[in-house]
C-alpha cells in the first residue's frame, strides 16, 4: 500500500476513492473499503482512501474532542490489512476546514488525487459546514463527471449501526468483547515502557509499566486479560494480565498501566509494547493489605490464563 502523509504536488493517477475519519477502522469501515475495492476493480482503477491523522472534531474543539480508537500508525496498519492500494493520511487543518465542498472535490479530490469514482456511506458529508452531503455530491458528480456510489445502510451489530462512537463507548466501559466484535479484531493499546516503582518484583509478580499516547482512548480502570508483543515483533504474542488504575492498595494517586507476563520471565524489558485487550476480569479494588492484593493477583493470573488459552 502506498502511503502519502501530505497532499501531492503533482496529480496522482486516476482512482476510485473514499474519504473519512475512519477512527477504529471498524467493520463498517471495512465494508466500505471492500465496496471501494470492488468498485475500483470493476473499472480497472486503484483503490484509494483519504483520512486524517486526528479527528476533524479536534480542530474545532481541541478540549472537548474524544480520544482516538486508532492513532495514525495504527490506522495505517489497519488499512494495509484491507488490501487498499493508496492511503492519503494528512492533518485536518485550516485549509481543509475552510474549503467549500465543490472546491475541495474539484481542486483536491479530482485534480490532486485523481478521483474518478467516489464511494461513501449513507450519512457522509464533506466541505465547510458539511454542505457536501450525498445529494450534493451526486449533483457535483453529474456536473464534474465523476460517479458516486453510496452504501445503502450502515452495518449493524445487535440491531444497531456500528460506529466509532459506539465502539469507543464500549472500550471506555470495559466491554472489550463487544468492542472487538464491532472492530473485527481486539482493541489495541500500546506505548513506551517506563520505570515503575518495582513493587511487583518484591511481591513475586513483576510487571512492565508503559505510557500510552495522550490521545489514545483507554479502557476503564480494572484488570484485563491481554496479549502482549514487544518492540517491532508483533507476530510473537505473550499472554498477560493488565492493570489500569490508581493502585489504591498502595496509596497510588496517578493512573498507572502495567502488565504481568504469564509463565515467562522478561529478563530484558522492551522499549515499547503493543497489547491486544481481550477481556475485562474485574474492577479496580482497594485491598486491606499486600497479602490480600497478592492473593487476588494470583486469581487474576489464573483466570487470564484460562481465557487466553
Amino acid at each position: 500500500m502506498q502511503v502519502l502523509s501530505a497532499w501531492p504536488n503533482q496529480s496522482l493517477s486516476p482512482c476510485a476513492l473514499t474519504i473519512g475519519t475512519f477512527d477504529g477502522v471498524h467493520r463498517g469501515h471495512q465494508l466500505l473499503v471492500e465496496t471501494l475495492r470492488r468498485e475500483a476493480g470493476q473499472h480497472g482503477l486503484p483503490s484509494a482512501a483519504v483520512t486524517f491523522e486526528d479527528m476533524p472534531y479536534k480542530y474545532f474543539d481541541p478540549t472537548g474532542c474524544p480520544n482516538l480508537l486508532t492513532l495514525a500508525d495504527e490506522k495505517i496498519a489497519a488499512f494495509s490489512r484491507l488490501g487498499l492500494d493508496r492511503l492519503i493520511i494528512v492533518p485536518f487543518d485550516h485549509t481543509v476546514a475552510q474549503q467549500a465542498a465543490p472546491d475541495f472535490v474539484c481542486e483536491t479530490l479530482m485534480k490532486k488525487l485523481g478521483m474518478q469514482r467516489l464511494v461513501v456511506g449513507p450519512d457522509f458529508a464533506l466541505g465547510r459546514g458539511r454542505t457536501g452531503d450525498v445529494t450534493a455530491l451526486r449533483e457535483m458528480g453529474a456536473a464534474m463527471q465523476f460517479s458516486v456510489r453510496v452504501l445503502e445502510e450502515k452495518l449493524l451489530f445487535a440491531n444497531e449501526p456500528i460506529s466509532s462512537t459506539r465502539v469507543r463507548g464500549c472500550v471506555e466501559n470495559g466491554d472489550m468483547r463487544t468492542a472487538s466484535e464491532m472492530l473485527g479484531r481486539p482493541f489495541a493499546l500500546g506505548g513506551d515502557v517506563i520505570t515503575g516503582q518495582q513493587l511487583g518484583r518484591t511481591i513475586g509478580v513483576p510487571t512492565i509499566n508503559f505510557a500510552p499516547h495522550p490521545r489514545k482512548v483507554l479502557p476503564s480502570k480494572g484488570v484485563y486479560a491481554v496479549r502482549a508483543a514487544f518492540d517491532n515483533d508483533q507476530s510473537t504474542l505473550y499472554s498477560a494480565a493488565l492493570n489500569i488504575g490508581l493502585r489504591p492498595t498502595v496509596d497510588g494517586t496517578r493512573l498507572s498501566l502495567e502488565f504481568h507476563v504469564l509463565d515467562r520471565e522478561v529478563s530484558v524489558p522492551p522499549q515499547r509494547v503493543h497489547l491486544e485487550i481481550i477481556e475485562r476480569l474485574r474492577d479496580e479494588k482497594k485491598f486491606a493489605g499486600l497479602d490480600e492484593l497478592v492473593a487476588q493477583m494470583r486469581r487474576d493470573i489464573h483466570r487470564a490464563r484460562d481465557i487466553l488459552q
